[in-house]
This record gives C-alpha cells, sequence and structure tokens, in this order.
C-alpha cells in the first residue's frame, strides 16, 4: 500500500444532533466547532417540521422553502477555523430536525501500523500472570519510565505520574501489536471499573484469533478465567466467546484455521481487531478514513437467544458495523466500528487523564510524528496535552469524534 497518498475523507465537523419540536417557546441551541477555511455543507434530516432557523458564524443559511416536504437537504457553507452555529426549533409539539455539519478534506499523516492498545491494571504482576496464561510468551518488563513529567502531561496529567508499565506480545521476541498494561499508582490511580457492558461507547473489547477455541475454552476455564458465556455462533458464522481478565475488562477469542495445529494450552494467534463502540458510524468511519484507513468490510449484525447471552444481554441485539484496516504490511491494524443500535448506551467514554482501569487508548506509529501533528492541528483536532517523550521520539493524544484517546507516536523532526 502506498504509504503517500492523501487519503480524501467527509468529515463531520457539527452534529449529528437531533432537535425535538416541543410545546412552548421556540428553544434556541448554540455550540461551537473547529473546521479549516473552506466550503463545507450543511445535511438537515427533516421529520415533520416546516421551518427552523439556523445560523453559521452569525449568518443565516436556512430558508423557509428548505422545509417543504420530509426527508434530507444538503445546503453549502463556508466555515472558518474556529466555528459558531445557533439552531433555534419552533415551538410546536411533534417533528424532529437532524443536523450535521459536514466539510471534505485530505492528509497524509503517515500511518503505519497499529502499535498496541492501552489497557490499565490494579495489579501488574497478576495481569503479567493473566497474559502469561493467555499464552503471551513475549514481554517487556519494565517498560517506560515510573516516572516522566512529559509523558504525563501528554496523557492529560498536570505534572507526573507513578506506574508500573509492561508490554505484552504473542511473538518473542515481542514485536507489535502489544498489549500496553499499566498500573497507575499512589495518587495517579483513579478508581473507575472498566465499562461494564459491551455496548458502552469507546474500546469495550480487543480480539484475538485461536485454533482451538473449545480446547482454549475449558484450558483458561480451569486457569480461573471468567467467561460471558460458553463459545457461540454468531449470524454471521464466527465462532466467539467473551472472556474478562481479573479488573473485569473484556477480551474476546474467535475461532480461525489459520496457525499451528491445536496444542494442550492456548492457541491465540493474532490480535484480530480492536473494537471501538461509536455514537454515528458515519462520522467515525470517516475519521478513520482520514487517518488512513481506506480499507473495510461491513459487520452488521443482529439477533437474540444465544447470540445475546454471549454478549451479556438478555432479548434482541442489534448493531451496524465495518471492520477498517490500513492494508498491507500493517498486521494487527484493524478497527472494528460498532453503533450500537439496542440496547444502546450513550455513556461517553471516559474523560482524560487515562488512570482508570480497563481499555481506554490506541497507539499507531506514524512515518514522523511532528509532521502528522502539524496536520491534526491544522485540521482543527484536539490536542489532549503536548507531545511527551524524548526529543527524537515522541507521544502525543487526540480525540476521535467520540472522545477515544488516539496516540500517535514517532519520531520527531523539531
Amino acid at each position: 500500500m502506498n504509504r503517500t497518498t492523501r487519503n480524501e475523507t467527509n468529515l463531520t465537523r457539527f452534529g449529528p444532533q437531533v432537535y425535538h419540536l416541543v410545546r412552548g417557546k421556540p428553544t434556541t441551541y448554540s455550540a461551537t466547532f473547529r473546521a479549516i477555511d473552506g466550503p463545507a455543507k450543511l445535511v438537515l434530516q427533516k421529520d415533520a417540521i416546516d421551518n427552523a432557523w439556523i445560523k453559521v458564524n452569525g449568518r443565516s443559511v436556512v430558508e423557509k422553502k428548505d422545509f417543504s416536504g420530509n426527508g434530507e437537504v444538503v445546503l453549502s457553507l463556508n466555515l472558518l477555523k474556529e466555528n459558531t452555529i445557533e439552531v433555534r426549533v419552533p415551538g410546536l409539539p411533534g417533528g424532529a430536525l437532524g443536523v450535521r455539519v459536514t466539510q471534505v478534506t485530505q492528509a497524509d499523516l503517515g500511518l503505519e501500523r497499529q502499535g498496541y492498545f492501552g489497557l490499565n491494571t490494579t495489579d501488574i504482576e497478576r495481569q503479567r500472570a493473566f497474559y502469561n496464561t493467555l499464552g503471551f510468551i513475549g514481554e517487556i518488563y519494565p517498560a517506560g519510565p515510573e516516572t516522566s513529567t512529559t509523558f504525563a502531561q501528554s496523557l492529560g496529567f498536570p505534572e507526573d505520574y507513578l506506574i508500573h508499565v509492561s508490554l505484552h506480545s504473542l511473538k518473542n521476541p515481542p514485536t507489535p501489536p502489544f498489549v500496553d498494561t499499566v498500573q497507575f499508582r499512589g495518587d495517579s490511580y483513579r478508581e473507575e471499573p472498566p465499562y461494564s457492558n459491551l455496548n458502552h461507547i469507546g474500546m469495550a473489547y480487543a480480539t484475538y484469533s485461536t485454533t482451538d477455541l473449545d480446547g482454549d475454552f475449558a484450558y483458561l476455564q480451569s486457569k480461573g478465567v471468567d467467561f460471558v458465556s460458553a463459545p457461540t455462533i454468531a449470524p454471521n458464522g464466527e465462532r466467539f466467546v467473551f472472556l474478562k481478565e481479573q479488573d473485569g475488562a473484556f477480551l474476546k477469542l474467535i475461532e480461525t484455521a489459520e496457525g499451528d495445529a491445536p496444542t494442550p494450552g492456548p492457541n491465540l494467534v493474532r490480535l484480530v481487531n480492536t473494537n471501538m463502540n461509536v455514537a454515528d458510524l458515519e462520522r467515525s468511519r470517516e475519521f478513520y478514513r482520514l487517518l488512513g484507513f481506506t480499507e473495510s468490510a461491513p459487520a452488521s449484525q443482529a439477533g437474540s437467544g444465544e447470540f445475546a447471552a454471549a454478549h451479556g444481554f438478555d432479548g434482541l441485539i442489534e448493531f451496524e458495523g465495518v471492520d477498517i484496516s490500513l492494508g498491507e504490511g500493517t498486521d494487527g491494524a484493524t478497527l472494528q466500528l460498532r453503533q450500537w443500535k439496542h440496547p444502546y448506551d450513550d455513556a461517553p467514554p471516559y474523560p482524560p487523564p487515562v488512570n482508570h482501569l480497563g481499555i481506554d487508548r490506541i497507539n499507531f506509529y506514524v512515518k514522523d510524528l511532528t509532521a502528522a501533528v502539524k496536520t491534526m492541528n491544522e485540521l482543527g483536532f484536539e490536542q489532549l496535552g503536548p507531545i511527551g517523550g524524548r526529543p527524537e521520539f515522541g507521544i502525543v493524544f487526540f480525540f476521535d469524534p467520540d472522545g477515544i484517546k488516539v496516540q500517535l507516536a514517532g519520531p520527531r523532526t523539531d
């Protein structure tokens, strides 16, 4: 895959936001958002509404005629780097108005592959033993400095932190993609549990393949590993099971024919994908297209019974989804975007800093961190903190549209 290709994407700059009409005095809603100077589109979804007043940067951008009939209408805009939007809906019962602002842009951020997903724990020694039980034969420990003001500030800490770090790999010598396990200690630790359900917006789990799902299920049960259910077949034919590590974070195993013949112990082969539950699939798909995730496969599913129970729910579950990747030569850089329809949980991901339990960050290596940060800033994306690390190699965090923390790491040229 050509890593110098500029990726074109239709970014959502505002929304999608739905405004419901209620009886009484018309209500004005306002917000600010970032973009780049240039043309954009205002996309309206009308449902039993015949009028509304919308201003962008103080200028009215809709007319009465734009609200004839139901359905979608697309209007042209010009945006600035910093923008305001005001939406005033009439005081009538019933009806709803969906509002989204989109902008086409191009960029090459130079993503090369996924480095790791981050998982926080209460006990690094127990966590190391857990991954050893799963068959992770490669480990870098200790990994990273116990204290580092620049790293801490890049993660959202005002000053310093106190941590233990261990990187786990299915290969030895250890190679990416890793599981980056961190134990925040002392005042650096925030006592918040991992997401309790698999439909929580944010990073809910990671998926590994195994050549012997039933054998691994029995073996890991004998080692005291907690499972959500027995192995189950999904509507798309995939055999899978969810398990929990000692703090309650989810991992998923799926059956595959690739890899060596099964052994009596664990038979994990590779990281298949890292899950991200999102509020709006279109918005997230375009954001990750900007980062370089240009290859995709549809992955929507719905079902009840054993399929729902295997996800920890009674009754019907339904989600829209797409699996996206960077392409050849980027093993592990596959994301599983899921927009849950039922049951839906609109609780946002954990806010910074990244010192609670569970999975809440993902790392990508880039060719030139200085150039990537400059591009993201120019495109209007929020940077969590300053670049951390060493003068020659650094890390920095940005937020995706749902507030998921995306870490870029690479050589610095500033």
